[in-house]
């Protein structure tokens, strides 16, 4: 129906007679498209107004109206989805077309649009001056995402805050980079170089806490070549200003960038080993983010399945340089999504000899100790991560310091594991004492319902399933034979912040372990970034014998730079435990 009426349309305007005519439209202003609130009064509607050219793209552009409404809780700019053919920005067009609140993905905000439309050029005007976000201008609000008692609320709300200003051109003046570069071109920044955010670290980034989901971070998405193709910005870089249209693609309201100014990349330092002593046992935990060896075979993966090349990419050598000269070699290495030895090629391969014997070797010719490998298998695609690749925990360990039973090794196994990691559960002895070592991965937050979406409180899809988890692991320590003198460490990847239930059960009950990122503040407990959210979700937990101290470092090495220069999506832990004098 809605095609019919487009074509109606197009040949109204083609044998000159007025589209009202064959179906007729009201006509109204972009303020009054828009309305207020998240959905337009005139959804699904027919209708024409006028405005002026503020932005050009492949297939839509963008259009305010020249003088708005003068009230700040209506956007006075609107997306419109035809091709712009003949035009260019600063053209007064009159444009009759369909509203329609276009959804991205389920679950997500909608964005007011215009699609089947008409346009006509009407002459040249004067592009608006864009509204300024951040001080002296409209300052979001830094806490609330959406209300959690309804209502539209612009002023305490930062999606109702971002609706008011959907499609208009705005400026960001000195923006910092709060989430770098990824792959699709998007960035994450907060105004005034975050002078007015709550949450800000010492990294240049903003901290999720609880209660303070940063709804001032801003995305900005550059349209290429805008900016130079290798164009990158990582966590603490800096911009004199930054000029777009408000979208809501992506998830999460940002700009589609048309200008940017005065880049100033942060001068960040590599962080260095830390310094450790003969009675100093060093455990470091890394998420190596899908490390195989092989170059996976088209014929044998999904078509839209990764496949990659970490061998001639570069990636042993620079896991295994952050091994060496960033973690100071650390005695036990704990990791994290090791594939397989044919990646995620679907076939009948379960052990990943291979991949751990190319990274031991890379470690080796960076100067590291020769370490040997721990690793039980899983049973064939039972391991969920990539589809194919048997994705698992492992162990790297230097045997001139520790020893392993490894026959007493174990996986925790639990039905709240089906299609996840089992933890990896390792007796290893250092100076006649026993550590006992869980190197753990639980089921990821995918699945999830989106911050900046419809439903609130967003869901959490598998908070439940790390809860039995940690429940399980828990329930492993307390059957433990007693011994004053063993230490338990737990640590990897959670996939859980440090204030949720699982963590909380695993340092809150019987047993109780000890969590070394609350030796940090709230601020800095950071070893990932995502949506310009810094968080954590990699952690140490710690159950020390008699006389024993612990500390814990979060080496920020891969976070907080472009996700093209990262060698893993996580930052590494490292743990000393000091067993006396």
């Amino acid at each position: 129906m809605m095609f019919y009426r487009f074509l109606l349309r197009s040949l109204a305007f083609t044998i000159g007679v007025h589209p009202a005519t064959v179906l007729a439209a009201s006509q109204v202003t972009i303020p009054q498209i828009q309305g207020t609130g998240h959905a337009s009064p005139f959804d699904g509607q027919l209708v024409k107004f006028e405005g002026v050219i503020t932005l050009l793209r492949d297939g839509t552009f963008f259009i305010q109206d020249a003088t708005g409404d003068g009230n700040d809780t209506t956007s006075d700019g609107i997306l419109v989805r035809r091709k712009p053919s003949g035009l260019a920005v600063g053209d007064i067009v009159n444009v009759e077309g369909f509203v329609d609140e276009q959804q991205g993905r389920p679950g997500q905000f909608s964005t007011t649009t215009i699609k089947d439309p008409v346009f006509r050029k009407l002459g040249s005007g004067t592009v608006p001056v864009p509204i300024l976000i951040g001080a002296g201008g409209r300052r979001p609000p830094t806490e609330a995402v959406v209300l959690p008692v309804g209502g539209f609320d612009p002023v305490n709300s930062g999606a109702d805050f971002f609706e008011c200003l959907e499609g208009m051109m705005v400026r960001i003046d000195n923006p910092v980079v709060v989430g770098p570069m990824t792959k699709r071109n998007v960035f994450n920044v907060v105004a005034d170089g975050g002078s007015h955010a709550t949450g800000m670290n010492s990294l240049g980034g903003i901290t999720v806490t609880p209660g303070d989901s940063n709804p001032e971070r801003i995305q900005i998405q550059i349209g290429k070549p805008l900016l130079p193709a290798d164009f990158q910005v990582a966590v603490g870089d800096h911009f004199a200003a930054l000029v777009g249209a408000v979208t809501t693609d992506n998830m999460a309201y940002g700009l589609q960038l048309v200008a940017a100014t005065g880049f100033n990349p942060q001068n960040r330092v590599q962080p260095t080993a830390p310094d450790s002593a003969d009675n100093v046992l060093t455990i470091a935990g890394y998420n190596v983010e899908n490390l195989d060896t092989r170059v996976e075979d088209p014929n044998n993966v999904p078509p839209e399945a990764e496949r990659d090349d970490d061998l001639a990419e570069g990636k042993f050598k620079s896991i295994a340089g952050h091994i060496v000269s960033v973690l100071g070699s650390p005695d036990i290495v704990a990791l994290q999504e090791v594939q397989d030895n044919d990646g995620g090629e679907f076939s009948d391969v379960v052990v990943a000899d291979k991949t751990l014997s190319a990274l031991t070797d890379a470690i080796a010719a960076a100067g590291g100790p020769a370490y040997q490998t721990l690793s039980l298998d899983p049973k064939d695609d039972s391991a969920g991560g990539q589809p194919g690749a048997n994705i698992r925990v492992a162990y790297l360990f230097n045997p001139s310091r520790v020893t392993v039973d490894q026959s007493a090794s174990a996986l925790i196994d639990d039905a709240s594991f089906e299609r996840t990691r089992l933890p990896l559960a390792a007796p290893f002895k250092f100076r006649g004492t026993e550590i006992l070592v869980i190197n753990v991965h639980l089921s990821s937050k995918s699945g999830s319902d989106p911050i900046y979406g419809v439903v609130q409180p967003p869901r959490d899809g598998t908070a439940a399933v790390r809860v039995a988890q940690a429940r399980a692991i828990r329930e492993f320590i307390r059957h433990l034979a007693p011994d004053p003198k063993r230490s338990v460490v737990v640590l990897g990847d959670f996939n859980t912040y440090w204030y949720e239930e699982p963590i909380l059960l695993l340092t809150g009950g019987v047993p109780a372990l000890r969590n070394l990122a609350l030796d940090e503040t709230p601020l800095e407990r950071v070893s990932y970034v995502f949506d310009g959210n810094s968080q954590s979700l990699d952690h140490a937990l710690v159950m020390l014998g008699n006389g024993q101290t612990a500390v814990m470092r979060t080496l920020h090495i891969n976070s907080v730079l472009p996700e093209a220069q990262q060698t893993s999506d996580h930052d590494p832990k490292h743990v000393s435990i000091t067993f006396g004098p």
